[in-house]
């Protein structure tokens, strides 16, 4: 079904006609076609780490700030939630002794400039927190624990 749309952009209005083709949305305005594909939002989903196929050889060892204690366990254990991927903490939306239910998101990370949601793997109630904002985290890493 086709529709005429009239958009109103920063004072300049426009008319253009719009129709759907399943994910597509056709766009027709002054002659020209534009194709819009619509992407179904994913959730993304905490799966338990991967383990990894073969140690790498060993690299000289970075020395670590005074100031950046890390009290997150490497590897995610019962009721702990695990990073997606590395990156940075860019919010926490809960706090210790919180409810959360299954898919509630929980933290925001940033990882190669996009924001990555971080949402909840089961419901329960946040026992710990092992990160905060401007932490670096790494794939797998316990970033906080659901009971």
């Amino acid at each position: 079904m086709k529709r005429t749309l009239k958009l109103n952009l920063e004072g300049q209005e426009f008319t253009v006609v719009a129709r759907r083709e399943g994910n597509d949305i056709i766009i027709e305005r002054d002659g020209a076609t534009y194709t819009v594909t619509v992407v179904p939002e994913k959730r993304p989903q905490s799966a338990p780490a991967q383990p990894k196929s073969a140690p790498k050889p060993a690299a000289a060892p970075t020395p670590r700030p005074a100031a950046a204690p890390s009290a997150a366990p490497a590897a995610a254990g019962p009721g702990a939630v695990p990073a997606p991927m590395t990156g940075t903490v860019k919010e926490i939306m809960v706090a210790v002794g919180d409810s959360v239910n299954e898919g509630e998101q929980i933290m925001l990370m940033e990882a190669m400039k996009m924001d990555i949601e971080v949402a909840a793997p089961a419901s329960g109630k946040v026992s710990e927190i092992y990160s905060k904002p401007g932490d670096s985290i790494k794939e797998g890493q316990a970033v906080m624990k659901i009971e």
